[in-house]
């Protein structure tokens, strides 16, 4: 059976997997991005480069997008040349990027006007489970929407969780974010205090992971990354802070406390200072060490 088209705008680490896995399994697939290094990288691939977001929505029967801000986001659906601008009645736009509810439903008000329809579905785990099609999926939007489209969601992800009308989908994520980017940094915060006092990091990573403190980062991102001085990102710093940025905002609109979650965007927010940005979100253990006077590194 011939599988429909499909087109994707924003091929960074998690959209460019994303886009590879879809043209894998038998999609035909029109992709763009600002970058023509990252499009021939998807055509060399079997997908189509196209020039814009509107050829992208023009030559698609679903059109998909993970791009890293609500103001890419918001450029690429609804400005010139945007997906809108080539949509037809009955198309369905799936954005994968982890933004605030308030664009994604200013997006999807406009997407409605044209006759279409918009799920918000950003994604959990990494660039690797994107390339497989591992990724863990949190829905929002119509549920029939959904069932219309769960042949590319199924593709996509291996866990699926519908979280309710659009706009939930990312709000779920600010929430689930605002969780494992504090975790993070406050792992961060405990090793250079503990490199401080003297202990030996490995072995209190070898507690810790026997203990309540042990988490999916302590065991991930921090065993193979900030313990061995090794930043190369796996989330960047930069996208990080934007998630726990967006949550701060989320949180004073609703009068909800964030006490937590705001010193770890104040610790973010110096490590973007520092120019840390493109580096692992575990790079932000830095800013720490330079209080500390000690740096954190496993000895092997």
């Amino acid at each position: 059976m011939v599988k429909r088209k499909l087109g994707y705008v924003g091929l960074g680490m998690m959209g460019g997997g994303m886009a590879s896995h879809l043209v894998a399994s038998g999609y035909d697939v029109a992709v763009h991005d600002l970058r023509d290094e990252a499009v021939q990288v998807l055509q060399e691939k079997g997908a189509t480069g196209v020039n814009t977001p509107r050829a992208v929505a023009e030559q698609s029967e679903v059109v998909i997008s993970s791009l890293p801000t609500p103001q890419a986001v918001e450029q690429v659906a609804l400005g010139p040349d945007g997906i809108v601008s080539g949509l037809s009645e009955g198309q369905v736009y799936i954005d994968m990027s982890s933004i605030d509810p308030d664009t994604t439903r200013k997006v999807g008000r406009v997407i409605a006007e044209k006759g279409g329809y918009m799920l918000d579905v950003p994604v959990g785990k990494g660039p690797a489970d994107a390339a497989r099609g591992g990724l863990t999926l949190m829905i929002g939007g119509d549920a029939d929407v959904v069932a219309s489209v769960q042949d590319v969601l199924d593709t996509l992800g291996e866990e699926q969780f519908y979280c309710g009308e659009l706009g939930m989908g990312v709000t779920t994520k600010l929430v689930n974010n605002l969780v494992s980017c504090s975790v993070a940094t406050l792992l961060g915060e405990a090793f250079a205090m503990g490199a401080a006092a003297g202990l030996d990091v490995g072995v209190l990573w070898n507690v810790m992971s026997n203990t309540a403190a042990n988490s999916s980062h302590l065991q991930g991102s921090f065993k193979r990354r900030a313990l061995v001085r090794n930043f190369d990102p796996y989330f960047k710093l930069r996208l990080s802070h934007k998630d726990l940025g967006l949550a701060a905002q989320m949180a004073a609109s609703l009068g909800a406390t964030n006490l937590m979650g705001a010193a770890a965007y104040q610790i973010q927010t110096i490590a973007m200072g520092m120019g840390l940005g493109d580096e692992d979100q575990t790079a932000s253990i830095k800013v720490a060490e330079k209080t500390a006077g000690a740096e954190v590194r496993r000895v092997k």
